[in-house]
């Protein structure tokens, strides 16, 4: 294997186990020793790659954008304009990805922990959502008072609910009797799929 080579799979190696990390126990509460321990890597390694705790970092939410972006679907069969339920249910693989991936719950923790202003989990998947409602939003809505921009925030809201919970989802499901987060935006999908009269 080449020297280049190794070392991309270092490096993609070292986002990896740092993203599991920093999704299970925020930035402040992740060792930069833990993470080598977890890559199966040296320190020094570690530091030929990343010159920090805070680059490392950097590099784990750019992975979780990347990985936020490929979820959601632009192109459609036959080039067709994406409709409600095409959002709606980019949202709930949204979800889905939430739990099963570590870079997007690393970068979702990030923005919520605060740690970088300028970088911001929702900027890569809360516009494409806002625009696939306005592209998709029925013309004969009913008088509910619900608009695209008031649908994209409600689903905002609850993803947020979702990825606050993910990381405590076990302890979550047992103190509620067994509900899973999911099940709650799920419902507030169908309601609002009811609400702009796509249903059916």
């Amino acid at each position: 294997m080449a020297r280049q080579e190794r070392a991309e799979q270092t490096r993609r190696r070292l986002i990896e186990a740092a993203a599991a990390e920093f999704a299970a126990h925020g930035y402040a509460g992740t060792s930069l020793l833990g993470i080598v321990k977890s890559a199966g890597v040296t320190m020094g390694a570690l530091t030929f790659h990343f010159a920090s705790k805070s680059a490392l970092a950097d590099a784990v939410q750019e992975a979780g954008a990347a990985a936020t972006r490929a979820v959601l679907h632009d192109d459609r069969p036959g080039g067709r304009t994406p409709g409600l339920e095409d959002v709606l249910g980019d949202t709930m693989s949204l979800a889905a990805a939430l739990e099963t991936t570590p870079s997007i719950r690393a970068a979702a923790r990030f923005t919520r922990e605060g740690r970088d202003a300028d970088s911001n989990w929702y900027a890569a998947w809360v516009p494409h959502v806002r625009a696939g409602l306005e592209r998709g939003w029925p013309d004969d809505c009913p008088g509910s008072g619900l608009t695209p921009v008031s649908a994209a925030a409600l689903l905002t809201y609850v993803m947020a609910g979702v990825e606050a919970t993910t990381a405590a989802h076990g302890a979550l499901r047992e103190a509620s009797g067994g509900d899973d987060p999911r099940d709650d935006l799920a419902r507030a999908l169908q309601a609002l799929t009811a609400l702009a009269g796509a249903a059916g």
